[in-house]
């Protein structure tokens, strides 16, 4: 590689080191989650209108869930994961097929 190219590819490495120990910090985890699952429904129900609700951890699953009201119709819960930088929906409720 050349010096130009490790010299970026330097700076880019330590730019995730950083955005991954801050994203430990729980007001940081719960903006990134906002941000990434609001650019999914964006994205995935342009017509939908919603709300931000609520926001936690679920030991149980071992993942976050994001919830999001929504007018006229029921609640929009996510599912996130990686449990260390929750940006990836895992679980989408109304995207599932219809059953009988």
């Amino acid at each position: 590689m050349t010096h130009f190219l490790k010299r970026y590819m330097k700076h880019a490495i330590v730019a995730l080191i950083v955005i991954m120990l801050t994203a430990q910090i729980p007001l940081v985890k719960e903006l990134l989650a906002r941000g990434a699952t609001t650019l999914y429904v964006a994205a995935k129900y342009p017509d939908q209108t919603v709300t931000f609700a609520h926001f936690e951890y679920q030991p149980h699953f071992g993942d976050y869930i994001i919830s999001y009201t929504v007018p006229k119709t029921d609640a929009l819960h996510l599912m996130l994961a990686p449990k260390l930088l929750p940006i990836f929906v895992k679980f989408d409720p109304w995207d599932q097929p219809m059953s009988d």
